[in-house]
């Protein structure tokens, strides 16, 4: 069995960057949850013991000034929690008193009437503001002593830090061996469309090859019966040559498969570099005949020595293609253009008609196997043309793009890559 279909493999490709990406959203989002919930209850924690700190503090004399050190002496375990105790009177910025450890945060914030508690908070420390009681305020009047305890946020810092990398690990070894377990599931997924498009390309060729030995005897037949039927436009004549054409159309339909089935392995045998020029302009004198019957009038530019790595003959059958496309929907005394020029590492060739043109909607699907623009199939096309003339771009590493106006006409245009000697 040959290698996936291209398409196949993109999808196979899209299936599992989905599936990563939709782990990797389910597991960043678990961990910012985490991380916020393990913060918020650090921050609760500290705001309960801040809490429970001015409530005891609360009920204390205010210090007298000048004792701050005795003060720090005798209550060291402030500074060892990263714990500090400020009280402030009505009128003063500065606190008159401090314990703890020395942190410098401010100012208190407005206080608002009636409102007993308060909290401040700044990036590393978080604070907790209440009066005093004014039984314990000795020459103040009451609510004019305030009491601010604060502790700082680097413990919790270095805690959650530790959780980010933590969690940074977990979440790439988790996405490691979903990376693993996803590439196992997509091939599995994958494996029967692999088989079904393997059996059903197999049909193709099986059935491309079978059908061209009963065509090629059935086209036989009709030429002997034209050959043995009376020269006049009898009615017997007429059916033979109807049979002639459909069995014409049936082995053209039936090589357009095969070559379809061949390449959908995407890959070139027996490669050997090709002139474009000279190509090209093969295949324009093929046409010389018809473009001068319908008086259409042909633009030619080509460079020399456009030179590309591929087979000759698949090459000659995309710009055949290309060229019977514009010819056919081109109307009489119409303009067919073809360009050929190399840029940087790239060829490039531009295939332009003035016929009817396509709409926008119609665009994306040119290159599809049957499509046609359409319905009326009177113009002898089995609507295989461009989708031969895409894989083999593709097989040739190479790409084609068309451009197209309703009504002005369509341009093909053929990248493929520039033969470089050794």
């Amino acid at each position: 069995m040959g290698r996936p279909a291209k398409l196949l493999q993109r999808q196979q490709l899209e299936l599992w960057l989905l599936y990563l990406a939709s782990l990797a959203g389910v597991l960043l989002l678990f961990a910012l949850v985490l991380r916020g919930v393990f913060q918020q209850s650090q921050l609760g924690t500290i705001r309960s013991a801040l809490s429970v700190v001015s409530e005891d503090l609360a009920s204390l004399p205010l210090p007298a000034p000048g004792s701050e050190r005795d003060l720090q002496e005798s209550r060291k375990d402030f500074a060892t929690a990263h714990q500090q105790v400020e009280w402030f009177v009505k009128g003063v910025a500065a606190p008159v008193a401090r314990l703890g450890e020395v942190r410098t945060i401010g100012p208190l914030p407005a206080l608002a009437p009636g409102k007993r508690l308060l909290w401040q908070q700044g990036p590393d420390w978080i604070a907790l503001v209440r009066p005093v009681d004014s039984a314990m305020v000795e020459g103040h009047a009451p609510g004019t002593v305030w009491l601010r305890v604060s502790e700082g946020l680097e413990n919790t810092e270095a805690q959650l830090t530790q959780l980010d990398l933590a969690l940074a690990a977990s979440v790439g070894a988790a996405l490691l061996l979903s990376l693993l377990m996803a590439r196992l599931l997509t091939q599995r997924a994958v494996q029967p469309l692999q088989r079904s498009l393997s059996r059903l390309r197999q049909f193709s060729l099986d059935a491309s090859h079978e059908l061209r030995g009963p065509l090629a005897a059935l086209g036989a037949n009709v030429e002997m019966g034209l050959l043995e039927s009376d020269p006049g436009f009898t009615p017997q004549r007429r059916r033979f040559e109807a049979i002639g054409q459909a069995t014409a159309q049936m082995e053209q339909l039936v090589d357009d498969l095969l070559l379809l089935a061949r390449q959908d392995e995407q890959r070139i045998e027996h490669a050997e570099p090709v002139d474009l020029s000279a190509l090209i302009e093969l295949q324009l004198d093929l046409i010389r005949d018809g473009l001068a019957l319908r008086q259409q009038r042909l633009n030619l530019e080509l460079e020399c020595e456009l030179i590309v790595l591929g087979q000759s003959i698949l090459l000659q059958r995309l710009f055949r293609n290309l060229l019977d496309n514009a010819q056919r929907y081109t109307p009489d005394q119409g303009l067919i253009s073809v360009t050929a020029q190399r840029r940087g590492g790239w060829i490039t060739v531009a295939v332009e008609d003035s016929g009817v043109g396509l709409s926008a909607d119609q665009l994306p699907r040119v290159f599809d196997r049957f499509w046609r623009a359409s319905p009326d199939r009177g113009d002898g096309g089995t609507g295989l043309g461009l989708a031969i003339a895409s894989r083999i771009c593709l097989a040739h590493g190479g790409s084609i793009r068309v451009t197209s106006q309703l009504g002005e006409g369509s341009c093909f245009l053929v990248d493929l890559p520039a033969y470089q000697a050794a």
